[in-house]
């Protein structure tokens, strides 16, 4: 089965919700494309959706807000907690918060490869699709980081009001502490809203397009039969709660990874041009410099075929490589963004087949083929084939 045909078939299905009806199914499709004997699927605890997480943190915000202006202590130790819970979320480190109920169970699908080598390569993708958010509507995504920043700046001062209610019984810390509940409050209504109106996205480009190009480039590196690469397909879930799934994997397998592993992650390759992401992170920047991202961008330079492509930076979220890279795995995201730097109709109802242009989804999959071919080559001591 081509890669076109496995997006064809996942965008079959109205949704991949994590734990949803329709996760079985996918799991399923999943395990009759490889040997049974070869794959293995790895369960994990996560909350439903990123909502859930949501309305933990702004629901707990909001009672120490409250509580700040009649139980000062508890008040501030609650908007303390939540607040710091906040901004790990949304600088996407793992956050308590993650773990509370209600809990789901939901599943990665892990594919290796029979040979053992020093060199291990991880081709990664998510198959869960997203709540619709108004969020991510044209007219509102440019401003996501923007907006974000503001928030966790009055996430911020909802601590410190909190904590100085403590000492200063003010009338002017009341009114603000109150208009902040009501302005958290007023968030949650509206990053909620469309996913109670339409439920999730069908996920064509966001993230089928990325589980193809996963398959396939493992599939093409299998049959080459490399001679020191060791080559992993991990399809990971809960990746729209907060890249939960690959982080599961990530605590499971920690103790596999040295410097010879690589990891490259493929997400929303449906519109746009290709680009090797090397710059993520909300509030902070995570740079992708190592090894990896220099043997890319070698190859986008030095081969016609790849002129094209170019380095690019993603700041709305985050991708499933960000623990790989925080904890020293070298790694980086292929993605396809438009002119203006953002994926057309991802986490919205437009998020359908129709809409979906194959050309970067095939380029990633070259590209991804050539960068492992490259990294035998060099563990061989041999130079690249032109």
């Amino acid at each position: 089965m081509n890669a076109e045909e496995i997006v064809k078939k996942l965008s079959s299905f109205p949704n991949r919700a994590c734990a949803g009806i329709y996760e079985p199914k996918v799991l399923a499709y999943f395990k009759s494309l490889f040997n049974e004997n070869n794959t293995k699927i790895e369960g994990f605890s996560t909350p439903k959706n990123y909502l859930v997480i949501v309305a933990w943190l702004i629901g707990g915000i909001s009672i120490g807000l409250i509580l700040s202006s009649f139980w000062p202590i508890a008040g501030f130790i609650i908007t303390l907690f939540f607040g710091v819970s906040a901004f790990r979320y949304f600088n996407w480190y793992s956050s308590p918060v993650a773990l509370f109920p209600p809990q789901v169970q939901s599943n990665n699908v892990i594919v290796k490869d029979e040979q053992k080598s020093k060199t291990k390569v991880i081709l990664m993708a998510h198959w869960d699709t997203a709540p619709i958010s108004i969020l991510y509507s044209p007219g509102m995504v440019g401003n996501f980081r923007v907006s974000l920043k503001i928030s966790m700046a009055l996430i911020g001062l909802a601590v410190i009001l909190s904590f100085s209610r403590l000492f200063f019984n003010l009338f002017f810390i009341d009114l603000t502490l109150y208009a902040l509940f009501v302005y958290f409050l007023i968030q949650m209504i509206v990053a909620s809203i469309d996913f109670f109106r339409l439920g999730y996205s069908n996920g064509a480009s966001d993230n089928a397009t990325g589980i193809a190009a996963a398959i396939t480039t493992a599939k093409n590196l299998w049959d080459l039969q490399l001679k020191q690469t060791e080559v992993e397909l991990v399809l990971t879930g809960a990746e729209e709660v907060g890249m939960i799934g690959a982080k599961a994997y990530f605590d499971t397998h920690k103790n596999e990874f040295n410097q010879n592993t690589y990891l490259i992650n493929f997400d929303t390759l449906g519109a746009g041009d290709l680009k090797i992401i090397n710059k993520t992170g909300s509030w902070s920047t995570i740079i992708y410099d190592n090894f990896l991202t220099q043997t890319a961008e070698n190859i986008i330079k030095n081969q016609q075929e790849f002129a094209h492509v170019t380095l690019g930076a993603w700041h709305t979220a985050d991708f499933d490589s960000v623990w790989f890279q925080r904890a020293g795995v070298q790694s980086f995201t292929l993605a396809a963004l438009d002119n203006n730097g953002r994926m057309p109709n991802i986490h919205r109802e437009t998020d359908v087949l129709a809409n979906v242009d194959f050309k970067p989804m095939h380029d990633a999959i070259k590209l991804a083929t050539e960068i492992v071919k490259v990294l035998d080559y060099t563990e061989n001591k041999i130079k690249p084939m032109k």
